[in-house]
């Protein structure tokens, strides 16, 4: 199993790349919502530069797509059409760095709960045209990966989501899944077991794995035993092709969540 650590507050992709070599990581995943790793500007001489410094120092480059701001539920037709064209864009560029993968989160439909109720009756009674903007945004994604892993993480994944991708599975598509141990759980109590049986179902499409604890004071993305997550459920679906990415920030604490990790699943 290959390690790496998220990207977020180095300074330029040449200085994420040398911290993973630094702090002993496989990969590094850059996350795209940081002005700083933009690939919009990124020219072709400039991307040469990234990926032979990578192959050199022997670290592969994967990336986390855009997703607090922007999501593949996106339905107004002219945004909808620039987030699709942004995420094609990134592709295309990931694809010349050699990236592994990119994961993507599928963004929430709006909610419009009536008065006196818990549920969202609006997102429910369009629950099939809900399903097929997400569907078609994938399919979109997926006709464009290339050399490229499409990845959808289990951030708010709901039972339209869940749809959406049951769908493309069943039909072969070139899509895959990353698992967030911490975002799996409803509460810091309580596994979400729809979305948990989802990934055993489709284990075998799994191919990143983010790891960070989550505790009562200061919530997710926290090191590697300081909260409340049970690890040892999650390793049903360690294998070769599931890349850890420990998702704990900065570099330093990715490090420590790592040799605690491997120390607290006996790897």
């Amino acid at each position: 199993m290959k390690t790496g650590y998220h990207a977020v507050y180095a300074e330029n992709y040449f200085d994420g790349i040398g911290a993973a070599v630094e702090n002993g990581f496989d990969f590094v995943q850059f996350e795209l919502g940081v002005p700083e790793f933009f690939l919009d500007g990124v020219s072709g001489a400039e991307l040469t530069n990234i990926r032979d410094c990578a192959a050199e120092k022997n670290v592969e480059i994967t990336f986390h797509a855009p997703g607090d701001n922007v999501g593949l539920l996106c339905d107004c037709p002219l945004i909808r059409k620039g987030v699709l064209d942004q995420f094609a864009l990134i592709l295309e560029k990931a694809g010349k760095l050699n990236a592994r993968h990119m994961t993507f989160h599928t963004g929430n439909t709006p909610r419009y709960k009536k008065s006196g109720e818990k549920t969202d009756a609006h997102s429910s009674g369009h629950a099939e045209y809900y399903t097929d903007i997400l569907y078609g945004s994938l399919k979109y994604l997926t006709e464009r990966g290339g050399d490229v892993l499409i990845c959808v993480e289990n951030c708010g994944l709901d039972r339209i989501s869940l749809a959406a991708l049951s769908r493309l599975m069943d039909e072969n598509a070139p899509l895959y899944l990353t698992l967030d141990a911490a975002k799996m759980y409803k509460n810091i109590d309580e596994i979400n077991t729809a979305v948990f049986d989802f990934y055993v179902k489709y284990k075998d499409r799994i191919r990143e794995i983010h790891i960070h604890d989550m505790n009562r004071q200061y919530g997710q993305h926290q090191a590697v035993g300081t909260g409340a997550i049970d690890f040892n459920i999650f390793k049903q679906f360690l294998n070769e092709n599931t890349y850890l990415n420990f998702e704990v920030r900065p570099v330093e604490a990715a490090k420590t969540s790592r040799d605690a990790f491997f120390k607290l699943m006996s790897l």
